[in-house]
C-alpha cells in the first residue's frame, strides 16, 4: 500500500467536485480528486448552468469554452408545449439564442443584471471541459477510476483509504481536509451518518415520484414535427406526459417520463412510449437509460464534521424543475474553496470553516424548496379530455391550458434563486442597517446591501465591475474620493489578508451600490460597505476574514 498527502483530497469528479479543485488550484492549494468512474458523466443531466455559476467561470477563466459546448449559439431555447409533436403546439414561452444573448452582452445591456447569462448545454457536454482545465492547472491530481472506501480523521488530519475500482489496488491520502463532492449515495456523507431531512419519495403524478431519463437519438424527429423548433418540449396528452430536451440540435435528447406502472422498464416500450409522445413511429435509438425520483427537497443535517466537509448532492437533493440543483452545488464548491484556502495559507483560522454551513446551508433549503414547489405545479396540472380533439372544445381547452402554461416562466427564469442568495446571519457579514429586498425566487433586485452578490454593472471601458475585483478581498473605492486608503492595506497587512484597492470612477457604479467604498469578499459577496472608512479597520478585517471568530472562541475557552 502506497501512501500520499495533499491539502484537500475531494471524493468526487461532477462538475462540484472539479469546480472545487479548480476554485482551490486558483487560490494555491493542491489537491486529488477521486471518482469512481473511469471517465466524466455519460448520461446527460444538469441541462442549465445558471448565471452565477457562468460568472464564476468567467472568474476562473472557463466562461468562454463552457459557452463553446452544448446548443450551437443560434439556436432557440424556448419552451413548447404541445400534445404530440404531430399535434398542437398550445404555448410557447420565447427565449433568447445564446447568440443572441451574447449579442446585448456586447452591447452591454444592462436588463441582463449580469455579465454571463443562462447557458444551456448538458452537464455532460461541460464536465469534460472542466476536467480538461483542472488537468492543465498546477498542483490537481485527477484519480479518474479510484473511489473513496474508508477514513478516519483526527485534530489535524484525515487519513482515507481509497481503491482502484478496476484492479481493486488501494493507497492512503493523508490530507488536511476531505470534502465530499459525491452526491447522495456516495460514501462520505454516509459514512459520517449524516441524515437528509424534507420531501421526497412519495408517488404522486409526473414530476413527483419515480422517473426514467431516457438519452436517445432521434434526428428524424425534425422532419414531421408540426411546430418550430425549441430547447425543451413539454408533450401534455391523455395517455402520458414527457419532457424532451435539446442536447445537440442534430437529433439527441433526453426524455424525462414516469417510470412505469407495469414495473422494470423495456427498452421496445420505452420507444413504443416516446415514439406515442412524437406521434410517429420514427426511428429511435436508446443511448441509455437511468432511473431517478423527481420531487425530492431534501437538505442533509450538517454539511460536515471536523474536516470533512460536504458539498453539493451530498447536502441537498433537488427535483430538476427550475435547474438549481447542480448551480447550487457549484456556489457550495466556491464558498467552501476560498475558506479552505484561507485557511491552508493562513491567514484565517479553522473556525472560518464553521462558517460554511451557516452560509450554504439555508440556500440549500431555499433553494430546495423552490424546486419543490415549480415541481408540484408541474405535477397537478389537470390535463383536459377534450385537448386533443378536433372540435371546438379542443380548441378552447388548448388556448386554456395554454395560458395557463405560459405562466411558467419563474422555472426557466428564476433570477432571484441565480443571483439572489445572501448570508445576512454570517458573523462574517459587518451590516449596515439597511434593508434587503424581499427574497424572491422570480425577481433579483441589485443591491450592495452586505450580505448579497455584489452587482454587476458595465464600465467604460466594456470591462463587469466583476472583472476588477481581486483574486480575494478586494475594497472597492467609488467615484472622486480623494480618501487615503492606506491605513485600511495597513490593517489588512498586519493579519496578512491579501486586499486589493481598485477605484472606479464611474458615476452609474456608485449609484448602484450606494456607497463611496465597498468590500467584497472573495467569493463576491458584499462584506462591508460605507461612506467613510471604518476608525478600526483591523477590527473590520478581522471579522469579515473570521479572525474575529477564533478570538471570541478563545474568550469563550
Amino acid at each position: 500500500m502506497t501512501h500520499d498527502t495533499t491539502p484537500v483530497l475531494i471524493s468526487g469528479g461532477g462538475p462540484v467536485g472539479l469546480v472545487l479543485s479548480i476554485e482551490l488550484a486558483w487560490r494555491g492549494v493542491p489537491s486529488i480528486v477521486l471518482n469512481t468512474e473511469p471517465t466524466t458523466a455519460v448520461h446527460p443531466q444538469g441541462n442549465t448552468h445558471n448565471s452565477r455559476t457562468m460568472e464564476h467561470y468567467r472568474r476562473l477563466g472557463i466562461a468562454d469554452r463552457v459557452r463553446a459546448v452544448g446548443l450551437p449559439p443560434e439556436f432557440t431555447t424556448d419552451i413548447s408545449y404541445l400534445t404530440r409533436f404531430t399535434g398542437h403546439e398550445f404555448a410557447r414561452i420565447p427565449m433568447p439564442s445564446s447568440a443572441e444573448k451574447q449579442r446585448r452582452i456586447a452591447e452591454q445591456d444592462m436588463s441582463f443584471l449580469t455579465p454571463e447569462p443562462i447557458h444551456r448545454s448538458s452537464q455532460f457536454y461541460v464536465e469534460p471541459e472542466l476536467f480538461a482545465h483542472a488537468e492543465t492547472l498546477d498542483g490537481i491530481d485527477l484519480r479518474f477510476g479510484w473511489e473513496l472506501i474508508d477514513f478516519t480523521q483526527y485534530a489535524d488530519r484525515v487519513e482515507s483509504t481509497i481503491r482502484h475500482s478496476e484492479t481493486g489496488d488501494t493507497e492512503t491520502i493523508v490530507s488536511k481536509w476531505l470534502a465530499g463532492c459525491d452526491g447522495a449515495q456516495g460514501y462520505t456523507r454516509r459514512a459520517l451518518d449524516i441524515p437528509y431531512r424534507g420531501e421526497g419519495g412519495d408517488e404522486v403524478a409526473f414530476f413527483i415520484g419515480k422517473m426514467l431519463s431516457v438519452y436517445i437519438d432521434a434526428p428524424g424527429i425534425h422532419d414531421v414535427m408540426n411546430m418550430e423548433p425549441a430547447w425543451q418540449y413539454w408533450t401534455v396528452n391523455n395517455d402520458a406526459r414527457t419532457c424532451i430536451v435539446t442536447l445537440d440540435a442534430k437529433g439527441k435528447f433526453v426524455v424525462l417520463a414516469k417510470y412505469p406502472d407495469s414495473g422494470e422498464p423495456d427498452e421496445a416500450e420505452i420507444i413504443c412510449d416516446i415514439q406515442d409522445a412524437f406521434g410517429a413511429e420514427i426511428d429511435i435509438e436508446v443511448i441509455s437509460i437511468r432511473q431517478w425520483t423527481a420531487g425530492n427537497a431534501l437538505v442533509a443535517d450538517r454539511y460536515g464534521d471536523g474536516r470533512v466537509l460536504l458539498a453539493g448532492d451530498a447536502v441537498h437533493l433537488f427535483t430538476p424543475t427550475g435547474g438549481f440543483g447542480m448551480n447550487t452545488g457549484v456556489e457550495d464548491a466556491v464558498n467552501l474553496g476560498w475558506k479552505i484556502a484561507a485557511v491552508h495559507h493562513g491567514w484565517a483560522p479553522d473556525t472560518l470553516l464553521d462558517t460554511y454551513e451557516g452560509e450554504r446551508r439555508p440556500i440549500g433549503i431555499r433553494n430546495t424548496q423552490s424546486s419543490r414547489k415549480l415541481a408540484s405545479d408541474v405535477a397537478t396540472i389537470q390535463v383536459p379530455a377534450a385537448l386533443e380533439e378536433e372540435t371546438a372544445e379542443g380548441q378552447k381547452a388548448r388556448a386554456d391550458l395554454g395560458r395557463h402554461l405560459s405562466g411558467f416562466t419563474e422555472e426557466f427564469a428564476s433570477l432571484g434563486i441565480q443571483l439572489g442568495a445572501r448570508y445576512d446571519a454570517s458573523p462574517l457579514i459587518a451590516n449596515d442597517g439597511t434593508e434587503p429586498p424581499p427574497d424572491s425566487p422570480v425577481e433579483y433586485v441589485p443591491t450592495a446591501c452586505p450580505g448579497g452578490r455584489a452587482p454587476h454593472q458595465w464600465l467604460n471601458d466594456g470591462a463587469s465591475i466583476h472583472d476588477r475585483f481581486g483574486k480575494w478581498f478586494t475594497l472597492v473605492k467609488f467615484g472622486s474620493a480623494s480618501t487615503d486608503t492606506a491605513a485600511f492595506a495597513a490593517a489588512a497587512e498586519a493579519l496578512d489578508v491579501p486586499l486589493d484597492i481598485v477605484d472606479v470612477a464611474e458615476k452609474a457604479a456608485r449609484d448602484l451600490y450606494a456607497c463611496t467604498f465597498a468590500l467584497i469578499r472573495p467569493d463576491h459577496h458584499v462584506a462591508w460597505r460605507g461612506d467613510s472608512l471604518p476608525a478600526d479597520a483591523e477590527a473590520l478585517m478581522r471579522q469579515v476574514s473570521g479572525n474575529l471568530l477564533s478570538e471570541k472562541r478563545h474568550r469563550a475557552v
